[in-house]
């Protein structure tokens, strides 16, 4: 058998669109079984939001004007700067924050919560960016913020970009519902997925200093929070330990 030059070149030209053939073919199947994951998250991430705006669309302020009271009770700790509020709601917290003189991001699913906020934030006289996002996958940068607070959402997920998120230095605040919360009140959420479990957070922070740590029952008085509640409340510092 005798294998000519223009022969190898022709069979290297075909083997080579070959390989290109089966790259191609492997990568739109990858495309298509990890299309309807993205769909669903996509549409997942809408119905939240069309639910929170059917929520929200009231003239009324679903959880009241007045920030959390642990927030309160704390934020002359924190340097004045850069502070993102997660889950923002209607934007009691980031309003009170622009009140006490941090430059405020708020990032929420609902645009009709955002512009409660933004109309809460004219009424006070101050400023707050606001952000129609889902928190779960919008970039919240790197070294940006010297504050980070998320009130009543629960997802342990967010943890590692938030702390990416603070400056060092910077601290991180909590306060949610635990796992007791359906035994002295009818609000708040129900599934477990969405409650904290006894000393649980304290394992997603162990390389920072816990400044605050409370597992406790509180009185609400925050519109439809009203009443004994069991919640955990959370203060972290982003400083290495060793």
């Amino acid at each position: 058998m005798i294998v000519t030059l223009s022969n190898l070149v022709r069979n290297s030209s075909f083997m080579r669109r070959s390989f290109v053939i089966r790259i191609w073919i492997r990568l739109c199947v990858c495309a298509l079984t990890l299309c309807p994951y993205v769909l669903l998250a996509e549409v997942q991430s809408a119905t939240k939001a069309e639910k929170w705006d059917r929520r929200y669309s009231g003239a009324h302020y679903l959880y009241g004007t007045e920030p959390v009271e642990f927030l309160k009770q704390n934020v002359a700790r924190f340097n004045k700067g850069k502070a993102l509020v997660l889950a923002a709601g209607e934007g009691r917290n980031a309003v009170y924050l622009a009140q006490q003189g941090f430059q405020v991001t708020a990032i929420d699913l609902s645009a009709k919560g955002l512009e409660k906020c933004q109309q809460l934030a004219k009424k006070k006289k101050v400023r707050v960016k606001t952000v129609v996002a889902d928190v779960n996958s919008y970039d919240l940068g790197e070294n940006q913020y010297d504050l980070v607070t998320n009130f009543y959402f629960y997802d342990s997920a967010i943890f590692p970009k938030v702390m990416t998120a603070l400056k060092p230095g910077g601290y991180f605040v909590l306060q949610t519902f635990s796992l007791d919360q359906p035994m002295p009140n009818r609000f708040g959420p129900r599934n477990p997925a969405y409650l904290v479990k006894p000393n649980e957070l304290l394992g997603y922070f162990l390389n920072y200093r816990i400044r605050h740590y409370e597992d406790t029952f509180v009185d609400l008085n925050e519109g439809m929070h009203q009443g004994r509640a069991a919640v955990i409340r959370l203060i972290v510092e982003k400083e290495g330990v060793l």
